[in-house]
């Protein structure tokens, strides 16, 4: 007989989740990049110009993430969940009808603000509500999500595009999320189990049963000016200004004189990369720590660079594309476990916002920054050596980081 705290409920809000993070990340962030070649020479711009629109996707994400834990309390889960879905996908499926590069941009805004609405912060909170144990594997579940629509709908998406055109590819895109939404909007649960009668799954009755991250939390004496909120802050927004590079990889294969289909692949690799790594992180974070696992990932990546950098094979440069995927772990499952570990879960729903803004505006960014570099120097060598560097200083920052956290004060 299932117990409050272990339920299939639980594992099902867990797929829901797992499918909904598909559609407002998977599809709108890790696919995107399969239009920009296409798209950008149909219109006759550069290829930063018309990735402009996902940087402001992005940006436009990461600030309605500020405002996600007043409006939840206000309206309600399921309204705000079915608000970010009807704008995310009306929103991409309009692009179709335009040729207007500042249309684009606007339709990039309000797909942002859509899937800001149902991506990282409610995702993050979904888990830390309904999960106590198995936090890190429910964790890293949800968010390889991201990575296997990425993986499996990128050389659909590039087929597509070659076959029926990029506007109608659009299409496709809008009604997709719709579909990998809706099982989120229609089957019932809660943001908090306790609505329902549940407890988190594996919840320790020892534990104050009152803490938990949808309740307003005590703010306790906290500042932004704590070293260690400042650094992990910077390193959010560092390292996810390399993620933008993930998109280019069709174009970085081009410029190589490698076909589309081969681009495609790489950014499959990469996708797969980026669910096995994600998956592999909960259960290393456990045995190694937070920290280390962390640092072992960002040497990965920085491998990976460099491989892509010097190789000219193109099964290497598969494998160093798949290594690459090690880039997405760092903002969607290292930086919630280490928001807990450096400051609580008081504080979490307080800080990680915050830092999901920082990451948010550093992979806007790097989706345009990325382009432009490619269109003024010919090459993707300036974005690949900038990514090194950030790997040489995020790397000590980290320690630094660790012996200021707020928990260890």
């Amino acid at each position: 007989m299932n117990t409050p705290s272990k339920s299939l409920k639980h594992w099902l809000v867990l797929a829901v989740s797992c499918l909904m993070f598909a559609s407002a990340i998977g599809l709108t962030m890790n696919v995107i990049g399969v239009f920009y070649t296409p798209v950008s020479e149909d219109l006759e711009v550069y290829r930063g110009t018309f990735a402009m629109h996902a940087t402001l996707s992005s940006i436009s994400l990461a600030v309605i993430s500020l405002f996600f834990a007043p409006l939840i309390y206000r309206f309600g889960w399921k309204k705000i969940l079915t608000t970010g879905v009807a704008l995310a996908s009306l929103s991409t499926i309009a692009m179709a009808f335009t040729n207007q590069i500042w249309v684009f941009y606007i339709l990039g805004t309000i797909r942002g603000i859509g899937a800001g609405l149902y991506a990282m912060v409610p995702l993050s909170l979904i888990i830390n509500n309904w999960f106590e144990k198995k936090r890190g594997l429910a964790m890293s579940l949800s968010f390889s999500f991201s990575g296997i629509a990425g993986a499996v709908f990128s050389p659909i998406f590039t087929t597509l595009i070659s076959s029926f055109g990029w506007e109608n590819a659009f299409i496709a895109m809008g009604l997709l999320m719709i579909v990998l939404a809706l099982p989120a909007i229609l089957f019932p649960y809660s943001l908090d189990p306790k609505d329902e009668g549940l407890l988190p799954y594996g919840h320790d009755d020892s534990k104050d049963a009152a803490e938990r991250l949808i309740k307003k939390p005590n703010w306790l004496n906290f500042s932004y000016t704590n070293i260690a909120f400042i650094l992990i802050f910077v390193i959010a927004f560092t390292h996810t200004s390399i993620a933008g590079i993930s998109q280019h990889l069709p174009g970085f294969a081009e410029s190589n004189f490698l076909s589309e289909q081969i681009g495609g692949v790489l950014l499959s690799a990469v996708m797969i990369g980026n669910i096995t790594f994600k998956l592999i992180f909960g259960s290393l974070s456990d045995y190694l720590g937070i920290i280390r696992s962390s640092v072992l990932t960002l040497i990965l990546n920085a491998a990976s660079i460099v491989m892509l950098l010097t190789l000219t094979n193109i099964y290497l440069l598969i494998f160093a594309a798949f290594l690459f995927g090690t880039v997405f772990t760092i903002p969607s499952v290292a930086l919630p476990l280490l928001t807990t570990e450096f400051f609580g879960e008081e504080l979490y729903v307080r800080i990680y916002p915050i830092l999901s803004f920082s990451a948010g505006i550093g992979a806007a960014l790097s989706m345009t920054l990325v382009g432009y570099a490619y269109d003024f120097t010919g090459s993707y060598t300036l974005a690949f050596t900038v990514a090194l560097v950030f790997h040489m200083i995020n790397i000590p920052l980290l320690f630094v980081a660790q012996r200021h956290a707020l928990k260890r004060a």
